[in-house]
């Protein structure tokens, strides 16, 4: 089950990709590695949530109970990049199957726009949270080859939607133990720290 994040402000977080690299330095070599990446990079979220009155606070307790440790998932994002920096107009789907990597090509955008994808900007597709790794402008059919990472892990389907408002990830919290909360003598809460790690469906 998918339980919804309350809306209310964040006091601070910290949001970023997670590879899963590997590094072998031979014994007898200097400054020679051969490096791998090993399976998908995932996203990792932690947030710090501000002192609160018992009213706001109930809707932080109730989505960590309703979470029931790591049993639920919750749509996770960068809080500090809910909007992107391109125009981002249009209704953009994926162009043709059987695409993978770090590019995709999509159409339905607003045609001829430059910039229309800002580094830095995020995007979702099939289910994946990706971040423009270059600004990219559409053409006069509307059409947009977005470079993102990380790499998609399954190829989308033709015309499947490419969420350029508000996109998330599905993430799920860090361990069962992060139901807890205290609050002063005034009966305002302190403040509460969680963690969650993208998940894949």
């Amino acid at each position: 089950m998918t339980i919804a994040m309350p809306s209310s402000a964040f006091r601070s977080s910290r949001f970023g990709l997670e590879t899963d690299t590997a590094v072998f330095r031979p014994p007898l070599s200097k400054g020679s590695a051969q490096r791998a990446i090993f399976g998908p990079a995932c996203w990792m979220l932690t947030v710090t949530l501000p002192k609160m009155n018992r009213a706001t606070a109930a809707d932080w307790q109730a989505f960590f109970l309703l979470l029931e440790g790591q049993a639920n998932t919750f749509y996770g994002f960068d809080p500090d990049a809910k909007t992107g920096r391109g125009v981002l107009t249009g209704s953009p789907l994926v162009k043709g199957a059987g695409q993978n990597g770090s590019t995709l090509v999509i159409d339905g955008c607003s045609a001829n726009v430059t910039g229309w994808i800002k580094t830095g900007d995020y995007f979702s597709v099939n289910g994946e949270l990706k971040m423009a790794t270059a600004d990219a402008g559409s053409n006069g059919s509307g059409e947009v080859t977005v470079s993102f990472k990380p790499a998609l892990r399954s190829s989308p389907a033709d015309n499947s939607a490419v969420t350029v408002t508000n996109p998330t990830c599905l993430m799920v919290l860090t361990d069962d133990s992060q139901a807890m909360w205290d609050s002063d003598a005034n009966g305002i809460y302190n403040e509460i720290t969680f963690s969650a790690v993208e998940v894949f469906a």
